[in-house]
């Protein structure tokens, strides 16, 4: 990437200011134009990762940003993120006994040590990036009194959701973090289940409901020959999508002897004689009790 700066213009500046509003700053539009609210962006960022604040792009910021060029998702945070969701990861750091520095939400240099300590005490990749494993196994620790979800949410707090309906023997379809009918469907008998008001919507007395079955339980799997993600997915009574959800690859179709896969526990069909809070102990349909349960 060649060095930017204010006043140049093309399609390298568009992926700089994509990057930027995925780190959570406002360059303006995105239109491959480097003005002033680009720059003011660029200087912000540059703060915030602790770099020489000249609002200029060159090989340092190149590094910091291009991340967030590559991964779409605003919610895979790294150092330079901010916003509510790294005041969020903050919290549940504080809360976990790992401090991140000052609540702020500033994806700063001591929040990177703090998530990488907590990475290593759980035995999960230590990359300093809250991806979706990092998200599911910090979830007991998250304060969810202002979140709300509903049909049509999207993220990691749907992806949280829809692992605690699993556990807790309700199927919400595949663990994609999208809040679709099969979702709603789920969070409904789950309500009903637990004497709660059926309306779909997860607030705090259904989060409360749930905590008992937002474990933050993964366990790592090494690949053997002979492996595919079909057989280890059965193994774990869980499904080739949730793998692929928490360990992403370029080619799904290919797995090697000596590969590490992170697997969603399963509280619900690791203790099968569990009826589970729907009381029954068949079923498979969206919103049921899940098979074998």
């Amino acid at each position: 990437m060649r060095i930017l700066r204010r006043g140049d213009t093309g399609s390298d500046v568009r992926v700089a200011q994509t990057a930027l509003v995925r780190a959570g700053y406002d360059p303006g539009a995105v239109d491959g134009v480097f003005g002033a609210r680009t720059e003011s962006a660029v200087i912000q960022f540059q703060g915030t990762v602790g770099l020489t604040q000249d609002g200029i792009i060159g090989p340092n910021t190149w590094a910091y940003l291009e991340p967030f060029a590559m991964e779409p998702n605003p919610e895979v945070l790294r150092i330079g993120s901010r916003g509510e969701m790294v005041r969020a990861l903050q919290t549940a750091l504080k809360a976990a006994g790992f401090d991140p520095g000052a609540v702020d939400g500033i994806f700063g240099a001591r929040t990177k040590a703090a998530l990488e300590a907590f990475q290593k005490a759980k035995g999960i990749p230590v990359t300093g990036v809250a991806d979706a494993i990092t998200w599911l196994v910090i979830a007991p620790y998250i304060d969810y009194t202002n979140v709300v979800l509903r049909r049509g949410s999207t993220g990691m707090y749907v992806m949280i959701l829809q692992s605690a309906l699993v556990n807790a023997c309700f199927n919400p379809g595949v663990i994609d973090g999208v809040f679709g009918a099969n979702t709603l469907a789920a969070v409904l008998a789950f309500q009903r289940a637990k004497g709660l008001t059926a309306d779909g919507i997860v607030g705090p007395r259904t989060w409360a409901a749930l905590k008992p079955y937002i474990t933050g339980k993964v366990v790592p799997y090494t690949v053997k020959a002979g492996d595919t993600l079909y057989s280890i997915a059965a193994a774990y009574h869980t499904t080739v999508s949730d793998i692929l959800k928490l360990n992403p690859r370029a080619d799904p179709n290919r797995i090697y002897p000596g590969e590490v896969f992170y697997i969603p526990v399963n509280s619900c069909s690791t203790n099968p004689g569990n009826p589970g809070p729907g009381g029954g102990t068949g079923g498979g349909g969206s919103g049921g009790t899940n098979p074998g349960c």
